[in-house]
């Protein structure tokens, strides 16, 4: 298996800062960030004396008193970025003085509280996909002579919550057989129709396809996504309703970037599953978010180490509280060694996101048959067709497919309805390829 040309993509603050979500929960509680920033600032103040000096001398510098006591400094001298800076701190420093400088050092609590809420939303509350059913395609269309159909289900999971599904399947199965399933899990901020990158590849090789939203994306219930903390319930409870009420049997599982991670935090504790592709897999959210931050620090976010500690800090103590579960608990690599599901790596040399070292870190540590290859290209290009058709190759295999029965499908895009050898979801591929996990806001 070789490479293909490479596409390079860099992630900076506005690239993430231009995602918004359709609609935002009300907040009733305090977020700990706000609650404790006056007393982090006070804490950081005496962590460095060099900074001390630096914001008491311009406080000397620039605070004039005003003759007027109801305000503390002119509308006239005050910026509109000063307006904004305030605006974005939202009360955490009310009460206190207004120090009108543009320097590094006083814009670093505008910079650490916009990070930080940006990265929490990166986390659990990204842009959630909206889409129709007739973006998924037809509910009957025929290939290489034969039809297949799609059957729309709902799963409701251990949490309550009503989870959309998809399967496509031959319209007439063997009565005798039961059929292999792929479970395609998609990325954060997107959505089942992800899986339409895959599916011809799937279905020319003799394979079922079913894929879902995940809690919190696309149509599914729930608010906040987990990165694979809740997700792995998610795909339990499916797999377990394809396996008993859908007439499938060996399962095997095709995840990107947060499915990707799903699919290993999964793995460990269900060896019934017959293979896995894990496309762009982070190797624990803690080292991502560290090396998010970093990035934002090279790229011109100056921020010393000791407040990068503080935020990281807070982010974990937010998330916990919102979403409810640790950050330090997704880590796919602390599963790996006891996972011995066969697995085909995938990364991307030129992820600014998920680096490829992840992928060379988790291949390390796993404990079962294992294959890694690289692509060119980044964390959201579409997959080289000699990726996909190794992928084929390795699901056939791992889910026992006679590949005599399926030589035929080998040309299937002239067969499909259509015409001009077009699959009837081609239209949304290109969209969906790049909803895998969300672009950090320093920079799933």
């Amino acid at each position: 298996m070789g490479n293909s040309e490479s596409r390079d993509i860099s992630f900076s603050g506005s690239d993430i800062s231009s995602f918004t979500r359709r609609s935002m929960p009300s907040q009733s509680n305090v977020d700990p960030f706000d609650v404790d920033m006056i007393s982090i600032r006070n804490k950081t103040r005496s962590a460095s004396t060099v900074i001390e000096r630096k914001v008491v001398a311009t406080k000397n510098r620039c605070y004039v008193p005003r003759p007027r006591p109801s305000r503390r400094y002119s509308s006239i001298s005050s910026s509109s970025s000063d307006e904004e800076m305030q605006r974005e701190r939202g009360g955490i420093e009310k009460g206190q003085e207004v120090i009108e400088e543009t320097s590094s050092q006083l814009s670093y609590w505008y910079l650490i509280k916009h990070g930080y809420t940006e990265l929490v939303h990166l986390i659990i509350r990204p842009p959630r996909t909206d889409y129709d059913l007739e973006d998924l395609g037809p509910t009957e269309f025929s290939f290489a002579g034969q039809v297949f159909i799609r059957e729309d289900f709902v799963v409701v999971n251990d949490r309550r919550q009503k989870l959309v599904c998809s399967h496509w399947r031959p319209a007439t199965p063997s009565m005798t057989q039961m059929m292999p399933c792929v479970v395609y899990l998609h990325g954060n901020s997107s959505c089942r129709l992800e899986a339409l990158g895959v599916l011809r590849t799937c279905l020319a090789a003799g394979l079922t396809v079913a894929a879902f939203d995940t809690a919190g994306c696309g149509k599914s219930d729930g608010e906040y996504i987990s990165l694979g903390y809740y997700e792995r319930d998610d795909l339990s409870d499916v797999v377990t309703h394809l396996r008993t009420k859908m007439n499938i049997g060996a399962v095997a599982l095709w995840g990107r970037s947060m499915g990707a991670a799903t699919a290993l935090l999964h793995a460990d504790r269900d060896p019934s599953i017959a293979g896995i592709v894990v496309d762009s897999a982070f190797a624990s959210l803690g080292q991502l978010v560290e090396e998010v931050v970093d990035r934002g620090r090279q790229e011109g976010l100056t921020l010393p180490g000791f407040l990068v500690k503080i935020v990281l800090k807070f982010i974990r103590s937010s998330v916990k509280k919102r979403a409810h579960f640790d950050l330090r608990r997704i880590s796919p690599i602390d599963h790996a060694a006891m996972s011995f599901v066969p697995v085909l790596f995938v990364a991307a040399e030129h992820d600014s996101f998920i680096a490829p070292h992840h992928s060379d870190q988790i291949f390390a540590a796993y404990g079962g048959d294992k294959n890694l290859v690289k692509v060119d290209g980044d964390h959201n290009s579409s997959r080289p067709q000699f990726l996909l058709d190794s992928a084929a190759i390795f699901l056939q295999t791992a889910l026992q497919v006679d590949t005599a029965a399926t030589a035929h499908m080998s040309n299937f895009a002239d067969g499909i309805t259509g015409g001009g050898g077009r699959v009837p979801w081609e239209s949304v591929i290109d969209r969906t390829s790049s909803l895998s996990m969300c672009s950090s806001p320093a920079s799933s």
